[in-house]
């Protein structure tokens, strides 16, 4: 599950019983972990997801947010829609593609709330994209990898690839 690649250690999961595997980067889950709600006055945090896809590999190397024009409360999170797509139009023009969001939740081991799992078909059904799924990350006040959901999303499934730092498939 976690490698060490080039001097750092990446967390790699893989994709079912395909030969695709996620790959986060050490910049990427450092970001997530300062992001953790550890403490009571922390409002939730969230972002995008950008990665490198060669392959049978998706390298997750980009994140972004929260940004100010968010809206954030101790449990809800609302990005700023209009900032996000900009933010996908920069990267994609450096070869990043969207792969999807992550945010945090006041729990050791997260697990997505039913209004993350809508949000996350709204957002597949309604992006214009070639992928089979969008990712959802959500970070937990533990550290990672037991700190972690990463769940794949598509119109007609989730799949589970790691869970309270055990990978599910």
């Amino acid at each position: 599950m976690s490698a060490l690649r080039e001097g750092h250690i990446l967390l790699i999961l893989p994709v079912g019983s395909s030969s695709q595997s996620v790959t986060f980067t050490d910049q990427v889950l450092e970001w997530l972990r300062r992001h953790r709600q550890t403490r009571t006055s922390q409002p939730e945090a969230g972002g995008q997801l950008f990665a490198v896809i060669t392959g049978t590999e998706i390298v997750v190397s980009d994140i972004t947010g929260p940004r100010t024009t968010d809206k954030r409360f101790r449990l809800l999170y609302m990005p700023d829609r209009k900032l996000e797509q900009q933010e996908i139009d920069v990267r994609f023009e450096r070869g990043l593609h969207y792969v999807g969001d992550w945010h945090t939740h006041p729990e050791s081991k997260p697990k997505p709330s039913y209004q993350d799992l809508q949000s996350m078909r709204e957002c597949v059904t309604k992006s214009r994209h070639q992928l089979n799924a969008f990712l959802l990350v959500i970070a937990g006040t533990d550290d990672t990898p037991r700190g972690l959901h990463v769940s794949l999303h598509s119109d007609s499934e989730i799949v589970v690839l790691l869970e309270g730092g055990k990978s599910k498939l």
